[in-house]
């Protein structure tokens, strides 16, 4: 019986994948209790991807092939339902398992019957600390921004008022299956938010734990902007906030009077190197209407 579960959804993702799944396989001490499945959402290279594991890995990846991109959600869903271990990790494939510490995730699982969802510290490729949780998006406009950073900085996770990253974190399969998986209606962005909020709601008695000492690495620095995936984000939030009975308007005006004080921010302390993008952002939010 496998204890523990990673699903991993790929779309051109072949240059990451390999070194992904090397890294998890070296810090791997469930042996094989371990089941990885990687599901990829319609790639171009799929073919090759698929050849590839195959002889990298055989037996210990199952791949599978989604008919359309669907989403991050919809794809790791459709992982989620193949899986049959009880704990399910979630994992970018630009993700790298930096320590060992899959039987330790699975044992606090065990312990507690109502640990619904565990999370791990996330630094980027350079080391430099990241943001492993953040406050929920139902929390004020400051506590997402300055209060995040204070958190991360001294590792104080707060379960009823943060949601961990979306790029790594383990979740109990049966309680996730509870509250339906991941919505598909969310393409990409503000999953994170989402789960814990149903969690939270749904499945009162829920536990969520925190663990600094388990550590993995995530791509995340110096993406340049997108006005495609920054309009994708802001459909995401609007569409949870309504989900959540808030109003999106809210949310957007809140956003635009928090990018103004960044850009005064930025003005008076010289710090101008994105201010182009503050002001496209801006420029977005103004012009983006929610559903």
């Amino acid at each position: 019986m496998k204890a523990l579960s990673v699903v991993i959804v790929t779309y051109n993702s072949e240059p990451d994948i390999y070194g992904c799944l090397d890294a998890l396989f070296a810090k791997n001490d469930l042996g094989e209790g371990l089941e990885v499945i990687v599901v990829d959402n319609n790639s171009r290279d799929y073919a090759h991807m698929r050849d590839e594991l195959a002889r990298l890995y055989g037996e210990r990846v199952a791949v599978v092939q989604n008919t359309r991109n669907g989403g991050y959600g919809q794809g790791n869903n459709i992982g989620i339902r193949q899986s049959s271990a009880p704990i399910i990790m979630i994992m970018n494939p630009d993700v790298r398992m930096e320590t060992t510490g899959l039987k330790t995730i699975v044992q606090a699982f065990e312990r507690d019957a109502k640990m619904a969802m565990y999370g791990m510290k996330q630094l980027t490729m350079s080391g430099k600390r990241s943001l492993s949780f953040a406050y929920t998006n139902y929390c004020s406009p400051v506590l997402r921004s300055i209060g995040t950073f204070i958190a991360n900085k001294y590792d104080q996770y707060d379960e009823k008022k943060m949601c961990f990253a979306g790029a790594c974190f383990c979740i109990r399969k049966a309680m996730f299956e509870q509250v339906g998986l991941f919505d598909e209606h969310i393409f990409l962005f503000g999953e994170e938010n989402d789960i814990h909020y149903r969690l939270r709601t749904q499945v009162p008695s829920a536990h969520f734990f925190y663990n600094p000492s388990i550590i993995y690495r995530h791509d995340c620095e110096d993406r340049e902007f997108s006005e495609k995936s920054y309009l994708l984000q802001l459909e995401s939030n609007c569409y949870v906030i309504s989900k959540q009975h808030r109003t999106p308007q809210r949310y957007l005006n809140i956003e635009e009077r928090t990018l103004q004080l960044v850009r005064i921010i930025k003005i008076l302390t010289g710090t101008t190197g994105n201010l182009d993008i503050v002001n496209k952002k801006i420029a977005l939010v103004r012009s983006y209407s929610p559903c």
